[in-house]
């Protein structure tokens, strides 16, 4: 007779066991019930309740599956679970014990907005751990065109929230966001908080240097090195600050970076935006969850799949950033996670799967296997 490691059972008491040390006073009923879902939510790639339901076995193998559903979509409008607190009280256990990989001590917030289709738009501020971002703070309205998703409260309350998690740390946070955050309002506040910004400029933006008013894309710019401007005013407020523009060598569209750092620095800082949160959303929608099967939910049962469905991609990011600094723990598991390419006469190495997709990737192949594989349940966060 078969053994098989790493079942259902397995995942879901090491998931519940997390869930008591992490969220306080947590309710029975939800500790009875979440772990099976993120489980599920991770095997079927899907936040769709049918989905959850089909990939369910073992103590749910003796329910109906109509009901296995409705105990599900239960949960999901369920006005007992507070799903922000929920997520709150999980990142700050998870951050509490991380450590920068570099010395400077320098972490990469990034935020944007995220659209699932014509329903909702969340506000998603992520942290950049190696390549890839986890989430770390959200907040979901309904509709795309929901013009509280927009306001400054909102983006301020999500800065204020995110530095709050890092207020008794030495740490220092970056900020970095596209062209619809230029506000400078969004500055001021960054800058009030003492972090530093790295924010994308619209070309149209009023600049004053010199005493001359004119548009930022006609700064002045070169083709093939970045030119540095420093303390001018921006706006009708003439907010003072510093502007990088990037070369336009091969390109219509060049990078006009405001910072209140080093400008040396700001066109490298910008780019880590986009590992840290375009993955992210790519792995809640096509390439991880499927986000956007959810069409005609409320907005509390929303809430509630999105902030599990975070859950899952911090896990899962989690398990592969452990499966990348523990090669010996994963001898008999081969995932070809990077490739090494000749140029120049020169070996470069490429990441080309996300620590995200090693995370699902590894946990699939453990799940129910003849061979055992380690999997930890701790949600230790390493940085790479």
């Amino acid at each position: 007779m078969y053994k098989f490691y790493n079942n259902q059972f397995k995942f879901a008491s090491g998931f519940k066991n997390f869930l008591i040390k992490s969220i306080p006073n947590i309710r029975k009923t939800q500790l009875n019930i979440i772990p099976y879902i993120i489980l599920g939510m991770i095997i079927s790639e899907s936040c769709v309740p049918s989905d959850i339901a089909k990939v369910l076995k073992e103590e749910f193998s003796s329910i109906h599956f109509d009901s296995i559903i409705k105990r599900i979509r239960r949960f999901f409008s369920n006005k007992l679970f507070k799903p922000y607190i929920f997520y709150r009280h999980l990142i700050v256990y998870v951050l509490k014990s991380f450590v920068p990989k570099h010395s400077d001590k320098v972490l990469y917030i990034t935020f944007d907005h995220m659209f699932s289709k014509h329903n909702y738009t969340v506000f998603m501020m992520t942290l950049r751990v190696g390549t890839f971002g986890i989430p770390i703070y959200f907040k979901y309205f309904k509709d795309v065109s929901n013009n509280d998703a927009f306001k400054f409260n909102t983006i301020e309350s999500g800065i204020r929230s995110v530095s709050a998690l890092f207020k008794n740390t030495d740490f220092k946070l970056v900020f970095l966001a596209d062209r619809w955050f230029g506000s400078f309002k969004i500055l001021r506040i960054i800058d009030e908080l003492k972090h530093i910004y790295c924010i994308r400029l619209k070309g149209n933006i009023i600049v004053y240097k010199d005493g001359n008013k004119f548009k930022a894309k006609k700064l002045k710019h070169r083709k093939y090195h970045s030119v540095i401007h420093k303390d001018v005013l921006i706006t009708d407020e003439r907010y003072k600050t510093n502007i990088v523009y990037s070369p336009t060598n091969n390109t219509k569209d060049p990078w006009i970076i405001v910072t209140n750092g080093d400008p040396s620095k700001a066109l490298k800082s910008y780019s880590y935006r986009f590992g840290s949160i375009e993955t992210m959303f790519k792995a809640q929608k096509s390439n991880g969850f499927n986000l956007e099967k959810i069409s005609n939910s409320s907005l509390e049962s929303f809430e509630t799949m999105y902030t599990l469905v975070c859950t899952c991609i911090l896990y899962l990011t989690i398990l592969g950033i452990d499966y990348s600094k523990n090669t010996r723990c994963y001898r008999n598991v081969k995932i070809e996670t990077h490739k090494t390419y000749i140029t120049d006469g020169k070996k470069i190495k490429k990441r080309i799967m996300s620590l995200f997709n090693v995370g699902l990737t590894l946990f699939k192949l453990a799940f129910n296997s003849l061979n055992y594989i380690r999997i930890p349940l701790t949600f230790k966060l390493y940085d790479v």
